[in-house]
């Protein structure tokens, strides 16, 4: 039997710009401080995008952490470089921008493939000297490795994973595809859940847009960590031109649609039986992924 603080359900930001604008926070609630802790009173767990984009200070880490309860768990979005997204060179601490050979710095961006291994080296225990603090509090739910929709079902792109796995060994790995070679068959599904156990990494199921190239909404446990993201259904944005993450994302789930999954998730937690179920939303336009995670505890625990 799934007991209820096994769940954990949140979002994927919490100082999104619209959120800000939406009402969600009460208007005394005004500093960087004083949102998360409000967040934290009504949710269990928060995702941390802006490390894709940026790597933080430490001190913000620290604040993180003693900013949420004991049992406050974050879900990290792991650094663009180490997922084999185009990267501006710019973004990296200065101590890793002096690092960096000068051919490289000769362009505006840079890709992983590119770095010479001891460069490589620096970066991984750069992070992982960030992520530590968290881990040793008990507060990591997931460092999450979202990949880029070029990234196919290759043995280049599977011997990048493993390597992954061993640059991160302390840490809980979730991978999140966005390529549908990786599921285009039950045969590679087979094999890359079979892959991911191996690895002891979590398969990241996601609810989005189906369109020929994304992945479908399969859920498979493939660690002790089950983590569903959703992404909302606003397929004519997904294929538009230049769309601004907030119209990607502007999508609101009816109770009817996260109904449905949330009989997936009970049932796939008790045949699962999985140590911790993450349950996150992504569809960060305003406040509708707040509502949707509230909607999806109610429906979540009412069986409980």
């Amino acid at each position: 039997m799934i007991a209820q603080n096994q769940y954990f359900i949140g979002t994927c930001s919490w100082t999104d710009k619209t959120l800000l604008e939406s009402g969600f926070y009460p208007k005394q609630v005004k500093s960087s401080e004083q949102r998360l802790r409000y967040y934290a009173t009504c949710f269990n767990t928060v995702e941390i995008d802006s490390i894709f984009y940026a790597l933080p200070s430490l001190r913000n880490v620290l604040n993180w952490i003693e900013r949420t309860p004991q049992d406050f768990l974050f879900g990290v979005k792991a650094f663009s470089l180490f997922t084999a997204h185009q990267t501006p060179w710019k973004t990296l601490p200065l101590t890793l921008q002096d690092a960096l050979p000068q051919k490289l710095k000769s362009k505006d961006i840079i890709f992983w493939k590119e770095c010479s291994s001891e460069f490589q080296k620096e970066v991984v225990h750069y992070f992982s000297s960030l992520l530590l603090p968290m881990l040793e509090a008990g507060k990591l739910g997931y460092l999450l490795f979202q990949l880029p929709p070029w990234f196919s079902k290759t043995s280049e792109n599977l011997e990048h994973l493993s390597k992954l796995r061993e640059s991160f060994a302390p840490f809980p790995i979730a991978i999140e595809f966005r390529n549908r070679s990786w599921l285009k068959s039950k045969e590679e599904a087979r094999h890359t859940f079979s892959f991911l156990r191996k690895n002891q990494m979590s398969y990241v199921a996601v609810d989005e847009p189906q369109l020929p190239w994304t992945v479908p909404p399969v859920v498979e446990v493939t660690s002790p960590t089950m983590v569903i993201r959703f992404h909302g259904r606003n397929s004519a944005a997904w294929q538009k031109k230049n769309a601004t993450v907030w119209e990607r994302f502007n999508y609101f789930y009816t109770r009817e649609e996260l109904s449905t999954w949330s009989r997936v998730i009970q049932e796939k937690s008790k045949s699962a039986n999985p140590e911790r179920i993450f349950v996150m939303f992504n569809n960060c336009f305003r406040d509708y992924a707040i509502r949707n995670a509230q909607m999806m505890q109610e429906l979540l625990f009412q069986n409980l």
